[in-house]
């Protein structure tokens, strides 16, 4: 009640004071000063009491704005469980988006089984930030596209992965950079959700059940139908992946003299410590090893292009490829040809 009051009497004070500085004007006017005498007048219209009324006002208004920016949006946690029905509440909050531009603040992209989940939505994706989108876009589409954004595909970077772990797979990790996310199934044969481990805190495997428990930023949680075992190996491939990039940068940075720091990011997070422990079991590969694989990768790329599928040169032109790249680079001697 008091505010009120007290912005009602401000809002008087200043309407009085604009009522007097008109009708100043007005007798400036009619007794004919000239320029400087109504720059004089004006500093009497500005008067002490006039000034604080004024600045009053601005400095509450003020204060009201930046109390209003300051307050947090309060963030809603997700905790998504194995069973189906857990989705349906999730399903009827989402924005309907068929355009939009995915980002790396997505938690997890979940690919929509129509007989579990009674909808003809493919994809729902949940927002570090608490925003829901749903689509009919599937999900491979969704994250396709986004790969363009980062510039490499999921086929580039699980050829680079395959020959820097020496383990071939349909669920490789894609490890780019600050990039790191998970297939829970292959999406080279079959639709598959996805995992943004780098959101990722720190996981559990769920007693009784096939399903891990995945605890990520803000306190979202959610249950992910996955053998406990085949989310170990992936972490563990997907922090050695990191460790050896961050080796190969590291020298990059060392050689132009630039400053070698460690993200933040990666502190507290599931990858940044995934790797600790063994670190000095992992097998770094040199810079100029890893940028022939990163060459291989590309021209295996390119020879998997649907316009060269028929081609009977294709697959000769790979198995030398292989060939090639296995002998040339000894301490891959173990990884799958």
């Amino acid at each position: 009640m008091e505010n009120k009051n007290a912005k009602k009497h401000r809002r008087v004070l200043i309407r009085q004071s604009k009522q007097q500085a008109v009708k100043r004007s007005k007798q400036t006017v009619e007794q004919g000063v000239d320029d400087l005498a109504t720059l004089d007048d004006l500093g009497e219209i500005l008067d002490p009491a006039t000034l604080d009324a004024i600045m009053s006002h601005f400095r509450t208004s003020l204060e009201s704005s930046f109390a209003h920016k300051s307050q947090k949006k309060e963030v809603e946690p997700f905790f998504v469980l194995l069973d189906p029905e857990s989705i349906q509440t999730y399903l009827e909050k989402a924005w309907n988006l068929d355009r939009f531009v995915l980002d790396n603040s997505f938690l997890y992209l979940l690919s929509l089984d129509p007989q579990l989940h009674r909808t003809d939505f493919k994809t729902l994706i949940f927002f570090k930030d608490g925003r829901l989108i749903k689509t009919r876009e599937n999900s491979n589409n969704v994250m396709r596209s986004f790969f363009e954004l980062i510039g490499f595909s999921y086929d580039f970077i699980r050829g680079i992965s395959t020959r820097v772990n020496g383990k071939e797979g349909h669920c490789v990790p894609y490890i780019f950079g600050r990039y790191s996310f998970l297939p829970l199934s292959g999406p080279t044969r079959r639709q598959s959700s996805w995992v943004n481990l780098s959101k990722v805190q720190h996981y559990r495997a769920l007693k009784g059940e096939k399903g891990v428990e995945i605890h990520c930023e803000n306190q979202h949680v959610f249950q992910l139908p996955v053998r406990p075992q085949f989310f170990a190996d992936k972490v563990k491939q997907a922090g050695q992946t990191v460790h050896r990039q961050e080796h190969l940068l590291r020298n990059v940075l060392k050689n132009f003299d630039y400053v070698d720091g460690r993200k933040e990011e990666r502190e507290n997070n599931l990858l940044g410590n995934a790797f600790h422990a063994p670190t000095d079991r992992i097998s770094l590969i040199s810079m100029e090893d890893y940028i022939r694989i990163f060459q291989f990768s590309f021209a295996e790329t390119a020879l998997k292009h649907p316009s060269l599928r028929d081609n009977p040169v294709t697959d000769e032109a790979l198995h030398l490829l292989r060939e090639n790249l296995y002998d040339d680079l000894p301490h891959l001697r173990n990884a799958p040809r």
